[in-house]
């Protein structure tokens, strides 16, 4: 090889190495964005076990399968959900969001709002702990719905 093609070859590596990466980090914010939008869909539409099936990072499943069962038994009723904010921090593998909830408990018809203020982490399974899942598990919980 000649040092002409050496010298064209080092120089370009940089770059695909870059492009690589710049190329992950935009799938990891779209996958980010989509995951959000996701689990506040289901959570809203009282599917919360698929929710924490498809999103609850694993160390949280029990206390949120907990207050997923808390809501069912008090009927609590989600009417609404907006996500007010969120920031996918891709690059370093974590994300927030802010979640408004409209919702009512039976008997009463009183329509209350809460603020869930999320936090969330990019996963991905390794060879020690192959149950992590991957891709971005929520890790705060379920808010408490008074």
């Amino acid at each position: 090889m000649t040092r002409f093609r050496r010298s064209l070859l080092l120089l370009i590596i940089p770059f695909l190495l870059n492009g690589c990466a710049a190329y992950q980090n935009m799938n990891r914010r779209e996958s980010c964005d989509k995951s959000i939008k996701d689990y506040t869909r289901l959570v809203r539409w009282q599917e919360a076990e698929k929710a924490a099936f498809a999103f609850v990072d694993a160390r949280q499943r029990p206390a949120y399968d907990k207050a997923v069962e808390s809501l069912r038994r008090r009927n609590v009723t989600i009417a609404d959900s907006r996500i007010l904010a969120q920031q996918c921090l891709s690059e370093k593998r974590t994300a927030e969001a802010t979640v408004e909830f409209d919702y009512f408990i039976l008997p009463d018809n009183r329509l209350k709002t809460l603020t869930d203020r999320q936090v969330w982490v990019f996963r991905e399974s390794t060879k020690e702990d192959p149950e992590q899942g991957d891709g971005w598990k929520l890790t705060s919980p379920l808010p408490d719905f008074k």
